[in-house]
């Protein structure tokens, strides 16, 4: 038996019967039925490495009995409080370890050597070390300039301004909001551009960071006006030109338009704050007087600015004309003051159109309104909106213009003028009714009165009812049995005058008389013919 007295003859705790001959590295022993589980790297080493005289039942499960103790005793013989079985370096434990007592690992400290806490290894009286920050940081304290830790007399309580999860030391957040918040421009200054030389007793007021603000001033010149050294009564945290003045609580004048964005100075002169005018013109005076279109002081303009200017801006005014009797429309409405009230006169100025166009009535020429005596009330033909194209109502007079008529020039038919301009259509067509040929109206002594066939459409256009009022021709037997009116009314000197006989086959005498022998009344002639044939049959009677 090549074990010896060593073990025990119990075979089967180690070997199987597959191979009584298996190598040391084969054998499969539960190492935690004897009280010392093989975890980790332990789980790798050869059985030798522990066990070297193979004297299995006798060796010692504490770490010290294999490992070295590099801290001589100083940390106890119980190493798995900061080691484990995975990997001698592995320190999770420690921060487990620290995570239960009265200084858990966190930012910066976390990434720390241990010995840079525990000099000398002091380890052993961990759970009552003193945890103080100073302990470590007092270097850190002294030599803290920005601002003087020391001298200042700080609390030594580093986590009031620097927290334990912080990657920096220059990382401090003080909470300031106790006395004095600090927001807006306070936001981003340095501690020591307030706190020159102390922390201690530092005031809350103003000016007492702000003394050579209040004494640069000078829109306004708080020094000259002997303001109040209260600065947040104008001036808010954000800007010192942040200026939030409540004007109309100081004074009653509110400040609108552009009188919010000018200098104080402009209205306070000489650092004169009360006293003050309130109206417009006492401040406006020069403008009044200097401005040219209208020029203001010429025309005794009223000294009340806002009737036409706002606080806007002094310019452009806005007077509302629609108040006066004379509203401006269309291109009155565009026009420069003074182009309607010359030499700056702006009272009796005449409303009526003719008052300002005098000039645009006679020199007119089509028509010429002069010559015509046209009535100077231009707005019976023209409008504000431009001097043309004018519009005149012809309806409003006893010839309306319809058809043709409607599209002709003014002259066309007042060639001699407007007066007395004749109705009756011969005063306008006589040529018309002397040239025409067929029918020839001048030679057949037709009436003037033109629209008894014509209308006003087309001159071309006649409409004579021969049919209804005289003889049917466009229907009937006689319908496109003639050419031209000669082919009845062969006397063109008289249309009164026709003829039957010669287009029908009268012309024996003989046999008509024969034909009529029995008719009462005949004649031989053609206004007979009409009298028992009146629709131009045969079997009329």
């Amino acid at each position: 038996m090549p074990h010896g007295d060593n073990f025990k003859l119990d075979c089967e705790l180690c070997h199987s019967t597959d191979d009584w001959s298996v190598s040391i590295e084969k054998i499969e022993f539960k190492h935690e039925n004897i009280g010392f589980s093989l975890l980790g790297e332990h789980a790798f080493v050869n059985c030798r490495d522990c066990h070297n005289s193979l004297i299995f039942n006798r060796i010692g499960h504490a770490c010290v009995d294999c490992h070295t103790d590099v801290h001589a005793g100083k940390l106890g013989i119980h190493c798995e409080h900061c080691h484990t079985s995975v990997n001698w370096d592995n320190r999770l434990d420690i921060f487990r370890l620290h995570e239960n007592s009265l200084f858990p690992l966190t930012g910066v400290h976390a990434v720390l050597d241990c010995q840079a806490c525990h000099k000398n290894d002091q380890f052993s009286d961990f759970s009552n070390m003193d945890v103080d920050c100073k302990n470590c940081h007092l270097n850190d304290y002294l030599r803290t300039l920005n601002p003087v830790h020391q001298k200042s007399g700080f609390n030594m309580q580093c986590e009031i301004c620097h927290q334990p999860n912080l990657t920096n030391w220059k990382n401090a957040s003080y909470l300031h909001t106790n006395n004095f918040p600090l927001i807006g421009g306070h936001a981003n200054l340095e501690c020591i551009a307030c706190h020159k030389e102390t922390y201690t007793n530092t005031t809350n007021e103003c000016v007492s960071c702000h003394q050579s603000d209040y004494n640069s001033a000078t829109d306004p010149n708080h020094l000259s006006y002997r303001f109040p050294t209260v600065c947040d009564r104008c001036h808010n945290i954000n800007s010192w030109n942040g200026i939030a003045f409540d004007h109309v609580e100081a004074s009653g004048f509110a400040l609108n338009g552009i009188h919010s964005t000018i200098q104080c100075t402009e209205c306070h002169v000489n650092n004169q704050l009360s006293g003050l005018p309130r109206d417009c013109y006492d401040c406006h005076t020069t403008d009044f007087n200097s401005t040219n279109n209208p020029n203001h002081q010429q025309s005794q303009f009223s000294h009340d600015c806002l009737d036409c200017h706002n606080e806007n801006g002094w310019s452009p005014a806005e007077f509302d004309h629609d108040q006066t009797n004379f509203p401006l429309t269309g291109a009155h409405f565009i026009v420069n003051c003074t182009d309607c009230h010359i030499n700056n006169q702006y009272t009796g100025t005449q409303t009526e159109c003719y008052g300002c166009h005098e000039q645009d009535y006679q020199s007119v020429e089509d028509p010429n309104h002069e010559s015509n005596n046209f009535d100077k009330v231009c707005t019976s033909c023209h409008n504000t909106t431009a001097w043309e194209p004018a519009t005149f109502d012809h309806n409003q007079t006893n010839f309306t213009l319809d058809g043709a008529h409607a599209n002709q020039s003014c002259i066309s038919c007042h060639v001699n003028g407007y007066a007395n301009t004749p109705l009756e259509c011969i005063g306008c067509h006589e040529s018309d009714y002397n040239n025409t040929t067929d029918p020839n109206h001048a030679s057949a002594q037709f009436p003037t009165a033109c629209k008894d066939c014509h209308n006003t459409s087309r001159w071309d256009d006649a409409n004579w009812d021969h049919d209804g009022q005289y003889f049917p021709i466009y229907s009937g037997t006689h319908r496109e049995a003639w050419n031209n009116c000669v082919d009845c009314h062969v006397n063109v000197s008289n249309y009164s005058l026709y003829e039957c006989i010669t287009c029908h086959e009268h012309n024996n005498k003989s046999e008509v008389d024969n034909d009529h022998d029995e008719v009462d009344g005949y004649s031989y002639e053609s206004i007979a013919c009409k009298t028992c044939h009146p629709d131009g049959r045969a079997e009329d009677d």
